[in-house]
């Protein structure tokens, strides 16, 4: 086996190694989801201050690719920390490649002084999947279990309906405004504040993160990246009866990708919960998108499982789990 480091401006040699990634990422999995090509290929090549990136693939002697990786660096915050996403093609699997990427990985967290490797291996709902296996022996420990859900659009427009007036009555105070894509100058500043709080409120486990650093720049340029990419988003936000932002929900449609649409990170200050505004953010935002789009999609989310409330919103929205999807880690 022979590793190498993948430009990913050469749009031969990314194609090659997103085919293996999108083999290895899907193979046996009913709902597993892989970005696209081309917003995967944007996303590595973007100038950015925020991350460091780097793909690697393992070639046989044949010189076909039998395995891939990236890593992801952050560069604001969470400094000692590399994500990774591993993989191998699946009839490549026990012949190498995996621990041929494994080495690799080590040795780029060294090379960067990185401190903690983190990665995440999917297995079915009531099984252990072979990766959990490859993670143990390359010293990772599971810091995080989440439940991957999925939720058939288009919601029952009445049901949303009928949602929205049960919880009104408990946020009757607060105010809740939805924006498309770019988010309002006169917000940008609150909501970036809020999105540094993201992993000090959600669960964690035992998973070693700190909070991240947001600010208006890092939201333009997180919008900019997406526009580029052919996503859509749409997010709605709980403002306090004193006008401070406490709570946002956000989910967004690939352009690239019929099929699949994202929710993304829910959040509500700890100081604002018991308002019902979980449950009040995700519906008003799902009426906001159907306002746009009425089409099928499957909408995925990934929730811990010991956030309860959450789960219980996502419940009642009709979202339904389809496997497990373990945080792992290792310090270095």
């Amino acid at each position: 086996m022979r590793t190498e480091r993948v430009d990913p401006r050469d749009s031969a040699a990314f194609g090659e190694w997103h085919d293996a990634l999108l083999a290895g990422t899907t193979a046996g999995r009913e709902y597993a989801v892989c970005w696209q090509r081309e917003e995967m290929r944007l996303a590595m090549v973007d100038e950015t201050p925020y991350f460091e990136r780097e793909i690697w693939a393992v070639r046989d002697g044949d010189g076909e690719i039998a395995g891939v990786v990236a890593l992801f660096l952050p560069l604001k915050d969470n400094t000692s920390l590399v994500t990774v996403d591993l993989c191998v093609v699946p009839e490549r699997r026990r012949e190498g490649a995996g621990t041929a990427l494994a080495r690799v990985v080590e040795e780029r967290v060294v090379h960067h002084g990185r401190k903690i490797v983190q990665g995440m291996v999917h297995s079915p709902l009531d099984g252990v999947a072979a990766g959990e296996g490859f993670a143990l022996a390359n010293g990772l420990t599971l810091g995080l279990v989440d439940l991957h859900r999925v939720l058939e659009l288009p919601l029952d427009q009445a049901y949303l309906e009928e949602l929205a007036a049960e919880v009104a009555e408990h946020h009757r105070d607060y105010r809740l405004v939805s924006w498309q894509n770019r988010c309002p100058d006169e917000l940008v500043d609150a909501y970036a504040a809020l999105e540094g709080t993201f992993l000090s409120e959600a669960p964690l486990g035992e998973l070693e993160l700190e909070e991240e650093v947001y600010d208006a720049a890092r939201i333009r340029f997180r919008e900019k990246q997406s526009r580029e990419q052919g996503r859509r988003s749409w997010v709605t936000v709980a403002i306090a009866p004193d006008g401070a932002l406490v709570g946002q929900t956000e989910l967004f449609m690939p352009g690239h990708d019929p099929l699949n649409a994202y929710q993304s990170g829910t959040l509500v200050a700890s100081a604002h919960r018991g308002h019902r505004l979980g449950l009040a953010l995700k519906v008003r935002n799902h009426l906001e998108l159907q306002r746009d789009r009425t089409g099928h999609r499957i909408m995925h989310t990934w929730n811990a499982e010991q956030n309860t409330a959450m789960n219980a919103v996502n419940e009642r929205l009709g979202y339904r789990p389809v496997e497990r999807s373990g945080e792992w880690q290792r310090r270095i």
